[in-house]
């Protein structure tokens, strides 16, 4: 009798110990969603912007991948949302190498809430180099900008680029809203309307 006794105890305890770490028995109501609930709503939350900026569609314009003068990969892509100013360019180009101080006075305006990219053909002579191209950048003082390769003209066909220093200016949808051999304050004009 004692030994039964002793085991009621102990199982009652036992029952009262996984009662009190499972927690209540009392059902959740409607105001008080359980814990899976909250964990998929904060998750559904958290996903919500990620999903909104992978679903930005991409302009064929912009569909592209491309080198920086540098060897990094760059994506087209990642302009979507920002206006831009694309600057083609070739390193042995004078009119060129005379914009490079528009184009860095450009960034310092508005580098913050523009993309700036300069895009490198292969030279008037086809016979640009890596070091040519690098030596440009750092001769115009654009080496805050983005410079991309562009040595077999596949972008500049894309844009309907004819000539070497030619700007193309982009809304953050990334539809074309000025193009063409802009001086200094055309081109100051063209971005100020956008941001």
């Amino acid at each position: 009798m004692k030994r039964t006794a002793i085991g009621i105890a102990a199982t009652g305890l036992a029952a009262a110990l996984a009662m009190s770490a499972c927690g209540s028995d009392e059902e959740p109501t409607d105001e008080e969603p359980t814990s899976e609930e909250a964990t998929a709503e904060e998750t559904t939350d958290e996903a919500a912007p990620e999903t909104a900026e992978e679903d930005k569609a991409v302009p064929e314009l912009l569909d592209f991948t491309a080198t920086t003068v540098d060897g990094e990969e760059f994506e087209g892509a990642s302009l979507v949302g920002d206006p831009t100013v694309l600057w083609f360019w070739e390193h042995d180009c004078p009119i060129c190498q005379s914009q490079g101080p528009a184009v860095a006075d450009l960034y310092d305006e508005f580098g913050d809430r523009i993309d700036i990219v300069g895009v490198s053909g292969a030279g008037i002579y086809a016979a640009s180099s890596a070091d040519d191209r690098e030596g440009f950048v750092e001769q115009t003082g654009t080496g805050d900008a983005f410079h991309i390769e562009d040595q077999d003209y596949e972008l500049r066909n894309a844009f309907g680029i004819v000539s070497q220093s030619t700007f193309v200016v982009l809304d953050g949808e990334g539809e074309v809203v000025e193009s063409g051999s802009l001086s200094e304050d055309d081109l100051n004009d063209a971005v100020e309307d956008l941001v």
